[in-house]
């Protein structure tokens, strides 16, 4: 298998395309799924080793494709409120978790400058391929920026990885560092048995984040009776 990311997502792209032809429920894009999916998929092989075979035959089988509508709903639904928010915030913006830039056009349409912080060297590369410059790699826990300098920060999907290959409590203090008292935070995360709003809230206050708004915007049914609660946390930076 290719080595370079870039090349690999290229390659990991096209494949799901033919794979999913005809497969995906109605209503779903099929170009924004397998954009998605590809960027997940070779960050299984290059993050975390798994098998090229083995991580596309995941994403691809029948159970997994099943899901896609309901994906597709919840980031709909995700989206719409996180567009209200930027609708009445101020730039600077920092992403962080950008992943492979999926806000960007949110930005671009609030009329707000943004920087994107993100670890995996495919997702900048893939931002700077779509004219994404103000991308850098790094992770949250250590971002290379001088304090007070974001009016808004956005953390979308990242901190339910916490005892995984996140310090969500590091994260969320150099978050609550780089964002000037007074700025809005808006971080998004799928709530569960494991990562629950209780804990989610005490870490976002145990960083200095006051809560204005917490909002649950989609609920799915996972295996073995548990639910995970896609939910939008507005907050505040304490000064």
């Amino acid at each position: 298998m290719m080595h370079d990311p870039l090349v690999l997502y290229d390659f990991t792209r096209e494949r799901l395309r033919a794979a999913v032809e005809g497969r995906l429920p109605d209503g779903v894009d099929a170009e924004a799924f397998c954009a998605d999916i590809a960027y997940w998929i070779c960050l299984a092989v290059t993050v975390r080793s798994q098998d090229w075979h083995a991580a596309f035959s995941e994403f691809t089988d029948a159970a997994m494709l099943a899901w896609a509508a309901e994906d597709a709903e919840s980031e709909r639904r995700e989206l719409d409120l996180i567009r209200r928010e930027l609708a009445r915030a101020r730039g600077p913006v920092l992403d962080v978790g950008a992943g492979w830039g999926r806000m960007a056009a949110l930005y671009a349409q609030a009329g707000l400058t943004a920087y994107y912080a993100e670890p995996a060297a495919l997702g900048a590369r893939l931002m700077r391929r779509a004219g994404i410059s103000a991308a850098v790699g790094a992770r949250g826990e250590a971002l290379p920026f001088p304090a007070g300098v974001f009016q808004t920060t956005v953390i979308g999907w990242v901190l339910h990885h916490d005892a995984g290959d996140v310090d969500a409590a590091r994260l969320l203090r150099e978050a609550a560092r780089v964002t000037e008292p007074g700025g809005l935070l808006l971080s998004v995360e799928p709530l569960d048995e494991r990562f629950g709003q209780t804990k989610w809230l005490s870490l976002l206050a145990a960083a200095g984040f006051a809560a204005r708004r917490v909002e649950t915007f989609y609920e799915r049914a996972k295996s073995r009776g548990d639910v995970s609660r896609h939910t939008l946390f507005t907050g505040v930076r304490l000064p």
